[in-house]
């Protein structure tokens, strides 16, 4: 039986005996009696007080670990963040103004493709990546980027309205984006009419280079994959 509850139960005898001693006697002077509860009262209060600061202490571990889980989930993010490669953390400009980095789609699958606006194999690769991105919605990221370095985000807006490609996100490559991925993935990825295309999955690792024509239907099922 733990110290608190003994005392308890001794502050219950002894307003027990008070009544008792009332009745049997009939004296109204309970003055020993009130005093020895007061007593009893703080005892009481004595062995609350340790507990108190013991749950004042449990409260100051607990802050202090949640702080130090907030530290770590901050340095893993900065590990992963040094872990892509140095062409996920360049800053490209969409259509739209807005700058973004490859990088910066943490915990969602990336589809990118490469093109080029008087590539014919890139506009019907681009019709098929639009209806994945249209039937996947806001489960994954789909960019197309530009390697005519030279033109203007209103080009390439133009060029997306006046084919439809209402669902990819569209940017054109800056010459250090170019540079930098085309030592990455080789020559391959710079040339349009190949639909150059890849993956970056969930985690932000980037897949293989593809070439080639690929369906809607085997693009989501690629991304379904990426996003475990």
């Amino acid at each position: 039986m733990s110290p608190t509850r003994k005392l308890l139960l001794v502050a219950v005898g002894a307003l027990t005996l008070v009544a008792c001693g009332d009745d049997a006697t009939g004296d109204s002077n309970a003055t020993p009696t009130t005093e020895a509860m007061a007593d009893t009262t703080d005892a009481m209060v004595d062995e609350t007080t340790p507990m108190v600061d013991t749950t004042d202490a449990m409260t100051d571990t607990t802050e202090a670990m949640a702080d130090t889980t907030d530290a770590m989930t901050e340095d893993s993010m900065h590990e992963e963040m040094a872990e892509m490669a140095a062409w996920q953390q360049l800053t490209l400009t969409d259509t739209d103004g807005a700058s973004f980095t490859l990088g910066d789609f943490m915990g969602k699958p990336v589809f990118v493709e490469h093109f080029a606006t008087w590539c014919p194999n890139c506009r019907e690769q681009l019709g098929k990546t639009d209806a994945a991105a249209a039937e996947l919605g806001d489960d994954a990221v789909f960019i197309a980027l530009s390697v005519e370095t030279e033109l203007s985000a209103d080009d390439i807006a133009d060029y997306a309205a006046d084919n439809g490609f209402a669902n990819v996100r569209f940017a054109v490559m800056t010459p250090e984006f170019l540079a930098a991925i085309s030592d990455a993935f080789g020559n391959s990825s710079i040339n349009p009419p190949s639909t150059p295309h890849y993956i970056i999955d969930s985690h932000g690792v980037a897949g293989d280079l593809a070439t080639g024509f690929e369906d809607a239907d085997a693009i989501v099922e690629a991304l379904h994959t990426a996003a475990m």
